[in-house]
């Protein structure tokens, strides 16, 4: 009876943490939408600038309130699908593992440059846990990038996170970043290191592009994201020269089993 009793229980738990988060799915929606709403707000009569410039500010940190508390509370959210905000722009990427996820939206509080928001969720214990990183509403350029992959790599008898990311900073420049995370002791570490080259042992690898200079002008600029192949576990980037001119030429480091190394 008692181990029935049980059943019930975690039974009626999952339900009760389904229908929460098909709640909590439509409230984030309505608010995910408000600030796209107001991002392309045109009021052919009067100057509406600044008014729809504090409403998108508004729902951003409406959003983002709510998606911290959901992410930081709720063990099932860290699975769960929100298809509506995937399908409304919100980037999720998450973990093989399903121990880390990150999600990424643009605020659209930027002009040409762009300002992404952040959330980084990870499972410790059977527990979640939610971090914003960095505040793109407050010009901070730490959250302006955008995630948009991850892989688990193992390292001896530690998991470590590799996220690729992209930063938009005008019209004509980007940034390009490959980073490493780790959940360590139930903390999310996000100086992990797993990069080996000449001058150390780092936790990132980073590029610029810029297509405005001489050297872009005028011409198609090959490939230059980074790329990643899971399978041969190769992070390939792009080599740039001294007057930032983007070349097909391939920098690629290699996992050989503790640490990334260049070929």
């Amino acid at each position: 009876m008692k181990l029935l009793a049980m059943m019930f229980l975690i039974c009626g738990s999952l339900i009760s943490y389904g229908q929460n988060l098909k709640e909590s799915e439509k409230r984030l929606s309505d608010n995910f939408s408000k600030i796209h709403y107001w991002a392309f707000y045109k009021d052919a009569e009067a100057d509406t600038t600044k008014f729809s410039h504090d409403s998108v500010e508004k729902y951003n940190r409406i959003f983002e309130k709510e998606l911290l508390q959901i992410a930081s509370t709720n063990v099932k959210s860290i699975s769960y699908n929100f298809q509506s905000l995937r399908d409304s722009g919100l980037r999720i990427v998450t973990s093989k593992d399903g121990l880390f996820r990150i999600y990424t939206w643009d605020t659209w509080m930027g002009g040409t440059m762009h300002y992404f928001e952040n959330i980084l969720q990870y499972n410790t214990r059977g527990e979640v846990r939610a971090e914003q990183r960095g505040d793109a509403l407050k010009d901070d350029i730490a959250s302006g990038y955008m995630y948009y992959g991850i892989d688990d790599i193992a390292s001896g008898d530690k998991t470590f996170y590799l996220t690729l990311s992209g930063a938009v900073l005008s019209s004509a420049l980007s940034d390009h970043n490959v980073k490493f995370f780790s959940i360590d002791n139930g903390v999310l570490n996000d100086d992990a290191k797993l990069i080996k080259t000449r001058t150390g042992i780092r936790n990132e690898l980073g590029y610029e592009v810029d297509l405005s200079s001489s050297a872009n002008r005028d011409r198609d600029a090959p490939d230059f994201s980074i790329e990643y192949d899971s399978l041969a576990k190769i992070i390939s980037i792009p080599v740039i020269l001294d007057n930032n001119k983007v070349t097909s030429r391939r920098i690629k480091y290699k996992f050989t089993g503790k640490y990334f190394e260049k070929l």
